[in-house]
């Protein structure tokens, strides 16, 4: 194994996220029962491989469906300012909440998907890791989007009012300065997305080359369906 972990009391191979040895059932490291929410949105900012690495020891992984859903409700909004991008002046083709559940199945379908594949290829290469953590490791890599959602777009909203999705003039003509400013933060945003995942995928895998590969897979594949889901909800 590739990312294994040796048993200190019998020296035995184990999975990376085993916590009791296979051979010897010797205690490899303290048992974690539960994902406490708010330790590893600090631990993603001060040392994200010790937040993913408490998310994969996690026997539960608590948090991920609010994650999801919350997530996915920040991507409904990206694929707004997409298609004002791509396609100028538009109407959405379906309702807000048909719109959210578009979003929200491709999210959730993709993740799994990835997940699926991600670990059929760990195992193929002899790196052992397990369905759900590396679903949760994904998923936990979306907090900035959570941060955006909650923070910086009502903030948006406050501030740019109805110009917020505007073109005619858009917002960057009535309060440049400020509109930059979000474009900047919103851009962060993603970027550090980008990171936590391609950090996630490495302490997983503790194979950076084989963690990177499948980052920039993840990030292309899954930001092209995103552009797609623009095309879809929002229209001419």
């Amino acid at each position: 194994m590739k990312n294994s972990v040796t048993c200190p009391n019998c020296n035995s191979k184990n999975p990376y996220y085993n916590s009791v040895c296979s051979s010897c059932k010797y205690y490899i490291r303290d048992r974690i029962y539960n994902i406490d929410f708010w330790t590893v949105i600090s631990s993603l900012i001060e040392n994200p491989s010790k937040a993913f690495r408490t998310i994969i020891f996690s026997e539960h992984k608590n948090f991920t469906l609010f994650i999801i859903l919350f997530a996915s409700l920040k991507y409904v909004i990206n694929a707004r300012f997409i298609a004002m991008i791509s396609k100028g002046e538009f109407q959405s083709s379906v309702g807000l909440q048909y719109s959210y559940l578009i979003v929200l199945g491709v999210v959730v379908s993709f993740f799994l998907l990835f997940t699926l594949v991600y670990n059929i290829f760990g195992k193929y290469n002899k790196i052992f890791i397990r369905f759900k953590d590396t679903f949760a490791i994904i998923v936990f890599s979306q907090i900035p989007l959570l941060l955006g959602l909650f923070i910086l777009f009502p903030l948006e909203l406050v501030i740019l009012g109805d110009y917020l999705f505007s073109l005619n003039p858009t917002p960057f003509v009535i309060k440049g300065n400020i509109a930059y400013f979000f474009l900047v933060i919103e851009i962060s945003l993603i970027l550090w997305s980008i990171y936590l995942i391609t950090k996630a995928l490495i302490t997983q895998s503790q194979q950076p080359f084989f963690g990177i590969v499948f980052a920039f897979v993840f990030v292309v594949l899954f930001w092209t369906l995103i552009y797609f889901c623009s095309l879809i909800v929002f229209t001419l």
